[in-house]
C-alpha cells in the first residue's frame, strides 16, 4: 500500500495556533521597549507634514493649535481670516507621558495654500520650534522653517 507523506488539516491548525500564540506573548514582551517622546516627536513631524499638504491640496490656510497635549487643526480660506471651522480628521493627542509646548509662547501655526508658515499670535519673532519633554525630563524639538519644512533638533 502506498502512503502519501503530509500533514492533516488538524495538524495544521495546531501549529499556526501556537505559532500564534507565541508570537502574542513576543510582542507583549517588547513593549517595553516603546518610547513615548520618540512617539510623539515622529507623531507631530507627521501631522505638521500633513497639516501642509492638506492647506497646499485644497488650496485653503490650516492652523495648527496647541492646547494642553492636543493639536487640534482647523481651515479657512486664508492666514489672516477671522474664523476658522474645525478639521477634527487631522486632530493629534500626543501621549500622556509627553507634555508640548511651542515657542515663541502661545503661538498658532497657520499653513497657506502654498505651503508657507505663518505664525498668529504669540509673542516672539523667527522660526517657531516645538519641544516635547517626557515624564522622565528628556526632551527632543522640531523647528518649524518658514518656508513649511520641518527639522528635528
Amino acid at each position: 500500500m502506498l502512503r502519501v507523506k503530509g500533514l492533516t488539516l488538524v495538524e495544521v491548525l495546531v501549529t499556526i495556533a501556537v505559532l500564534g500564540i507565541a508570537l502574542s506573548i513576543a510582542a507583549l514582551n517588547l513593549r517595553p521597549f516603546y518610547d513615548p517622546l520618540s512617539d510623539g516627536l515622529t507623531r507631530t513631524e507627521g501631522l505638521l507634514k500633513q497639516v501642509r499638504a492638506k492647506a497646499m491640496a485644497t488650496t485653503s490656510a490650516y492652523k495648527l493649535s496647541l492646547s494642553g497635549n492636543e493639536w487640534t487643526a482647523a481651515r479657512a480660506g486664508t492666514c489672516r481670516s477671522t474664523s476658522f471651522s474645525a478639521d477634527p480628521s487631522l486632530n493629534l493627542k500626543l501621549p500622556e507621558e509627553v507634555t508640548a509646548s511651542i515657542s515663541p509662547s502661545g503661538a498658532s501655526l497657520c499653513f497657506t495654500s502654498r505651503g508657507l508658515l505663518v505664525i498668529l499670535g504669540g509673542s516672539g519673532s523667527g522660526e517657531p520650534v516645538i519641544t516635547l519633554r517626557d515624564n522622565k525630563g528628556r526632551t527632543k524639538s522640531l523647528k518649524v522653517l518658514l518656508g513649511g519644512g520641518v527639522l528635528r533638533q
